[in-house]
C-alpha cells in the first residue's frame, strides 16, 4: 500500500495500461508461435483408405516452415501389428518446407499409426504428435481409427488467456479509479 500512496493516479493508471499490455502482448505471441505442427496428410488423418488406394509414400503438411534432417524433423509410420514400415527418414520438401514425405511399406488391413516430430524453421521451437489412419479391404468396411491428432497447446487457449487478463486489468483499472475518487 505504501507504494500507491507515491503513485499519483495518472502514474498508477499509467502502470496498469502497462502491465495489461505485457499480458497482451505475451497473449499474441503465444498465438503467433503455432511451431511447425502438422495440420493435413496423405492419407488425411483418421481417415478409411482401400487396401488397392495404399500410397507408397506417406506426406504432412505443417502450419510452418520445417528444419529439414532427420535430427529435426522425421516421420515414423508403424503398420497393424506394430512394427516400423517407414522406409529410412522422411525428406523435407526443399522448394516447399511446410511438407515432409516418407516411403511407407504397408501390406495389410488395419490401423496405422503416424508420429511426427517437427522443429520450426521459423522460431527453432519443437513440436511432435501422432495419429493414424485405417486400411480396409473394401470400400464399404466401416472406420476403425480412433486415434486422434496429439499436437502442442491449442490455438484457443492463448486467446482465452489473453481476454481474462484483459477483462482482470480493465475491472482493476476500474477499481482502482473508484477508490481514488472516493
Amino acid at each position: 500500500m505504501h507504494l500507491f500512496h507515491h503513485l499519483s493516479h495518472r502514474r498508477l493508471q499509467l502502470l496498469c495500461a502497462l502491465a495489461l499490455s505485457l499480458g497482451l502482448i505475451f497473449a499474441v505471441a503465444g498465438v503467433a508461435s503455432a511451431h511447425a505442427s502438422v495440420v493435413d496428410s496423405n492419407p488425411k488423418m483418421n481417415s478409411t483408405i482401400t487396401l488397392n488406394k495404399l500410397p507408397t509414400t506417406l506426406t504432412v503438411t505443417t502450419v510452418e516452415n520445417m528444419k529439414p534432417g532427420a535430427s529435426n524433423s522425421d516421420l515414423f509410420v508403424y503398420g497393424p501389428n506394430g512394427q516400423l514400415i517407414s522406409q529410412g527418414d522422411a525428406t523435407v520438401s526443399l522448394n516447399d518446407p511446410k511438407h515432409m514425405s516418407v516411403a511407407i511399406k504397408p501390406d495389410k488391413t488395419g490401423v496405422y499409426t503416424v508420429y511426427w516430430k517437427t522443429v520450426s524453421a521459423d522460431d527453432g521451437d519443437p513440436d511432435q504428435g501422432a495419429f493414424g489412419f485405417t486400411v480396409a479391404a473394401t470400400p464399404s468396411s466401416p472406420s476403425t481409427a480412433t486415434t486422434s491428432t496429439i499436437t502442442g497447446t491449442p490455438i484457443w487457449v492463448p486467446i482465452v488467456v489473453g481476454a481474462i487478463a484483459l477483462l482482470v486489468g480493465l475491472g482493476a483499472g476500474i477499481g482502482i479509479g473508484r477508490a481514488r475518487k472516493s
